[in-house]
């Protein structure tokens, strides 16, 4: 069996991010998709998945099925409730931990731009803990009104050594525990069952050293995404309160960058990646093949960076956007060495067509010249020639330029950078 990989995701923690590259390290198929876990456990009577209900131990049958399915049919796993207890010495586990304070305001910003429909199907408590975060005033009247109810200080009060010690601790007895023994417990946690842990503020180290032990190309620096703004800012008064019902997270905090401070590893390149791993990691990759091309989507796992994450995962619209960083790379595994290939990017769209101009093509290093050709379903198809050194090539797309979608003119609200939408990589020999 394929070893398994675990974020267990901490809310406002920079998951949702840090789960989208995750998910690009395997076939879309095998990447658990958001949601996918709350399904499994409502299709067998589970309507709550907070951490008290959870706990329940009538539901842990349900509970236990619903898990061991995620684990037969998935390699990338990540959610809030904790896998690991049903991984093996194999499998990979994770988690990050943000500075506390600036988590619960962060938490508290995101529950108020969320509407009524947005947590219409939760039950009371929570209705009443996301509608009190929609009323007047910041932070410390929304402590105030919500501080004795379950929801709010399973969200809010040391949130993050309660996610960690959800297995361990039952809700009323964390409730009960002083800050420095909920921090104690969430430490040990930390150290049996994590193999490795980081913070948000320097989170690309923990996704360096990832991207090496797993012999993954070495990912851009994380951009957040589903940021709550204004993030981490309140007024004094709120700031304080956040700060009083997050002790324990403060002491795990802390002592979690001291560790990670005493244990500095080196930066994980491009070139190490293309040394040590991107033969066999290019070894497993199977093209489709249409004619006589051969035939990637985007749907495989194809060693990447500077592309943004997918579009229509799993489906065969399946497409990644050029445009995150100036310069993408996508690696192909190609007969070699000394096979002359022509090769194709097939284009689903321009963001503006003005910048098919700023485009440039390299293959190794190399730069080559492209010409579009028409093919169905697409804009174009890019194509190239080039002769390859080895079992593999390295295709770097060169953007002088990207846009956003309003800068190009049109409607949506996608704040991504683009240049165009790659839906399939091929080659063809001669």
């Amino acid at each position: 069996m394929q070893p398994k990989l675990f974020h267990l995701h901490v809310s406002k923690c920079g998951g949702t991010s840090l789960n989208a590259l995750l998910d690009l390290q395997a076939h879309a198929e095998r990447a658990r998709p958001a949601g996918a876990f709350s399904r499994q456990l409502r299709q067998r009577g589970v309507q709550r998945v907070d951490i008290a209900c959870l706990q329940d131990p009538l539901l842990r049958p349900q509970i236990v099925e619903a898990v061991q399915e995620s684990i037969d049919w998935f390699d990338i796993l990540h959610g809030h409730f904790d896998l690991s207890p049903w991984l093996s010495g194999e499998d990979t586990v994770f988690t990050v931990l943000r500075e506390p304070a600036r988590r619960a305001l962060s938490q508290f910003h995101d529950y108020r731009r969320l509407a009524p429909h947005d947590y219409a199907h939760k039950a009371e408590d929570w209705q009443a803990v996301h509608e009190a975060a929609r009323g007047d005033g910041g932070f410390a009247p929304f402590q105030a009104r919500c501080a004795a109810l379950s929801p709010f200080r399973s969200m809010f009060e040391d949130h993050q050594c309660r996610a960690l010690t959800q297995h361990e601790v039952p809700q009323a007895e964390f409730d009960a525990m002083p800050p420095a023994a909920r921090a104690e417990a969430a430490w040990r946690t930390l150290q049996s069952r994590c193999t490795r842990f980081g913070v948000l503020e320097e989170v690309d180290g923990l996704l360096g050293a990832l991207a090496r032990d797993q012999g993954w190309c070495p990912p851009d620096p994380l951009a957040v995404s589903n940021r709550a703004t204004p993030e981490g800012e309140d007024d004094p008064a709120g700031l304080a309160k956040a700060e009083a019902i997050t002790q324990g997270d403060r002491i795990l905090y802390d002592r979690a960058v001291a560790a990670l401070r005493d244990r500095p590893g080196s930066a994980y390149t491009i070139a190490e990646f293309e040394a040590e791993f991107a033969a066999a990691r290019l070894a497993g990759l199977s093209p489709a093949r249409i004619g006589a091309e051969h035939v990637f989507d985007m749907n495989m796992p194809l060693p990447s960076r500077g592309l943004h994450g997918r579009d229509a995962a799993g489906t065969r619209d399946c497409c990644r956007w050029v445009g995150a960083r100036a310069e993408a790379l996508v690696y192909l595994p190609v007969p070699g060495p000394g096979a002359r290939l022509t090769l194709r990017l097939y284009n689903k769209g321009w963001v503006d067509p003005a910048l098919r101009a700023a485009l440039t093509v390299s293959v190794d290093g190399v730069p080559v010249r492209t010409s579009p050709e028409p093919r169905r379903e697409v804009a174009e198809a890019l194509r190239f020639q080039a002769t390859s050194r080895r079992g593999w090539m390295r295709i770097g797309l060169h953007c002088a330029r990207a846009m956003t979608d309003a800068e190009a003119g049109h409607a949506g609200s996608d704040g991504r950078r683009k240049v165009f939408n790659l839906w399939r990589c091929s080659y063809e020999i001669g």
